[in-house]
């Protein structure tokens, strides 16, 4: 176990470093000026030479690149270039809204998919079984978006249940706070949710037909005592990968929620950096993003090692 992580550990660095270069490069190649975008149209030629000499626009990319890095290996991210705010504090601002979005939403979509799945897939074909694909087949066709839409024209606009704005912080009033991350709770993980079940339905539907499944339920054993104690073991080494792998689109899809829905986290801060070629903001999201998405699939690794005693031998 320990030399997995290990190895994992060490195998993220390098990761790190080719999906940092790859996003630096991207910038470097947009057609928008990002001293002319902070300078405004009216910009004269020699106030944007002068500011890209100031932000060292005119270095080469690779000399770019090493300052950069230079400064995130002394614990600097850089300075944002609108408002020259540390992009380490500009993320700290906006990472506890992303952060309660995201991790509720994996929790949500965790303590639903499985259950429905693994009880789904051992009833392969029943009117229950097959009412729940189809309506998984369904929300799977729903963008995040369109549903972040749809829960507020119905529950705000129509109903007046809830706030149609998502939370811009976490107040620490926790009433309050859960009223604005209902809606983007449920549009981030809908379509999560759907996935994670038919992924887990698959897989028990798979292991329900093995020999031990079947000598078992010949002996008597209930239907809920054997999900739980021979087939949810076995059934859910995929799920659990999947679950890591939906973490990071959740992060990727939750800056268009935050957008549609008017909340303040690292997806609306990274949207609006990149409307503004704010250049060190982008590079700072994109980090910590990546770091968290590594770490969640370690700890999916880990997961299925004691899932999975086969596992162990790789």
């Amino acid at each position: 176990m320990l030399q997995m992580i290990m190895r994992r550990t060490l195998i993220a660095v390098p990761l790190l470093l080719i999906v940092s270069f790859a996003v630096f490069a991207l910038t470097a190649l947009s057609p928008t000026d990002p001293a002319r975008a902070i300078l405004g149209e009216g910009a004269t030629p020699d106030s944007v030479r002068a500011l890209r000499h100031q932000l060292g626009l005119d270095q080469p990319l690779l000399h770019r690149y090493w300052t950069w890095l230079d400064g995130v290996f002394h614990g600097s991210l850089g300075r944002s270039w609108f408002g020259n705010v540390p992009v380490g504090t500009k993320i700290l601002q906006g990472l506890p809204v992303t952060a309660a979005l995201v991790l509720s939403s994996l929790v949500l979509t965790a303590i639903i998919a499985v259950p429905a799945g693994l009880y789904a897939g051992m009833r392969t074909g029943s009117p229950l079984d097959r009412v729940a694909s189809f309506a998984a087949g369904l929300g799977l066709a729903m963008p995040e978006f369109w549903v972040a839409l749809l829960l507020i024209l119905v529950f705000s606009e129509k109903l007046h249940l809830l706030p149609g704005t998502g939370a811009t912080s976490i107040t620490g009033n926790v009433l309050d706070d859960a009223k604005h991350l209902i809606l983007p709770i449920v549009a981030l993980s809908l379509p999560q949710i759907c996935a994670l079940f038919r992924q887990t339905r698959a897989s028990t539907a798979l292991v329900a037909n093995q020999d031990y499944i079947r000598t078992a339920r010949a002996g008597g054993i209930s239907t809920h005592e054997l999900v739980w104690t021979r087939v949810a073991k076995n059934a859910l080494v995929p799920s659990a990968t999947l679950l890591a792998l939906q973490l990071g689109r959740m992060i990727g899809v939750a800056a268009v929620v935050e957008s549609v829905t008017g909340m303040h986290g690292i997806g609306s801060i990274a949207v609006q950096a990149a409307l503004s070629s704010d250049i060190p903001i982008i590079l700072g999201v994109v980090l910590v993003t990546a770091a968290v998405v590594m770490a969640a699939n370690l700890l999916a690794d880990i997961a299925t090692h004691y899932l999975a005693p086969k596992a162990r031998q790789s």
